[in-house]
């Protein structure tokens, strides 16, 4: 039967995927700064970002790069096999589901002064798609638990298909938030160069 081999393919493919992810852009965010300029630098045209809108694009970037390394998990869960592969799985979305919800709700609540940024919309509907994909990812994932046989390989391979679509969109607001990094017109562009956790999550 062909559908297990094609599924653990599938699975060790998605297993070893990061943020495509941002590779992806032709071009390279700006190096982050380790704080922000006191003035607007050359060629800026937005305020400097204070050091509450540093820490909260700083928590958006960690809690992507969460987010994404959790949904890389399921990939591992769903290679589980056997009759603990449900369990597995749902465990997984467990924690898939805790770090979208503080992803979402951190991302939903800007500090003071970024609500008119020109980049902020774009960082929320690409975090918006994210939320969009998991809730079908956790539809197909709660078939995975009590299944057995092909009806059950038919699960899984649902499962790591849906995980790939969340991957692509995690993938899709790293490019977003890399993309805004470039923005020197943007005070949220210069908050995100200048967290360290935004640094590491566009590298």
């Amino acid at each position: 039967m062909k559908k297990p081999i094609v599924l653990a393919v599938m699975v060790v493919f998605l297993a070893g995927c990061t943020a495509t992810d941002g590779s992806e852009s032709t071009s390279s965010p700006s190096s982050p700064t380790s704080s922000a300029s006191a003035t607007p630098t050359s060629g800026q045209t937005a305020s400097p970002p204070t050091a509450a809108q540093i820490t909260w694009a700083g928590e958006v970037c960690s809690d992507t790069s969460t987010l994404k390394t959790d949904v890389q998990g399921l990939a591992t869960a769903a290679a589980t096999g056997g009759d603990s592969v449900g369990t597995a799985v749902s465990d997984q979305m467990t924690t898939i589901s805790a770090s979208a919800s503080a992803l979402v709700d951190t991302v939903k609540s800007p500090p003071d002064n970024l609500g008119d940024d020109p980049e902020l919309k774009s960082v929320q509907d690409a975090i918006g798609n994210i939320d969009s994909s998991l809730k079908t990812l956790e539809a197909s994932a709660s078939q995975v638990e009590g299944t057995t046989g092909a009806a059950l390989v038919d699960a899984l391979a649902t499962v790591v298909g849906d995980t790939g679509t969340v991957l692509s969109d995690v993938a899709a607001a790293v490019q977003t938030i890399g993309t805004a990094m470039t923005d020197t017109s943007s005070t949220l562009g210069q908050a995100f160069r200048a967290a360290p956790e935004c640094a590491a999550l566009t590298a």
